[in-house]
């Protein structure tokens, strides 16, 4: 498997999504949270970790972007299938973690919840999305860990148009 391992700020993010050549059709995002809690994240060495916890389950790939409180992280390239939501949910999707454990309640670090507004924004956008492209990974697999708070509705809810103002 190989990954990107870098980081972008808000304004880069935005200039790699909109100039990035992708050959594959992209239908759908799938957001899903990381299995490590915010508070132990620690950058490119944390990149590593989920690629080796990724690679230990043979997987090609993995999701594409992890939103985190230093920045907005590639990792699989976007014009490559990622490995996140299983065959339904990996289809013409791009993957996106946000870091931290969001099984009760939504994101409440600011930069974590600014980061997700201009993700959510730029993709829409790039990628012509409509709310409805966006899913929760429980969708694809209702036996996953994942969230139940960060739903479609609540990213649209939160984050469509709102950079910088969520609740």
């Amino acid at each position: 498997m190989k990954i990107l391992n870098k980081r972008l700020n808000q304004e880069q993010f935005r200039d790699y999504i909109n100039t990035l050549k992708v050959k594959r059709r992209i239908d759908k995002v799938v957001y899903h949270h990381t299995s490590s809690p915010i508070k132990i994240w620690d950058g490119s060495a944390s990149m590593l970790h989920y690629y080796n916890l990724y690679e230990s389950k043979g997987w090609k790939s993995g999701p594409h972007i992890f939103i985190a409180p230093d920045g907005i992280w590639l990792f699989t390239p976007i014009g490559k299938q990622g490995t996140h939501a299983g065959p339904k949910g990996n289809k013409n999707s791009i993957g996106v973690e946000i870091v931290g454990r969001y099984f009760d309640k939504p994101p409440t670090d600011q930069a974590i919840k600014d980061n997700t507004a201009m993700v959510y924004n730029a993709l829409m956008e790039r990628f012509n999305l409509r709310q409805e492209d966006n899913y929760n990974h429980k969708f694809f697999d209702k036996n996953n860990f994942c969230s139940n708070v960060i739903t479609p509705v609540w990213l649209y809810k939160n984050y469509v148009n709102n950079i910088g103002n969520q609740s």
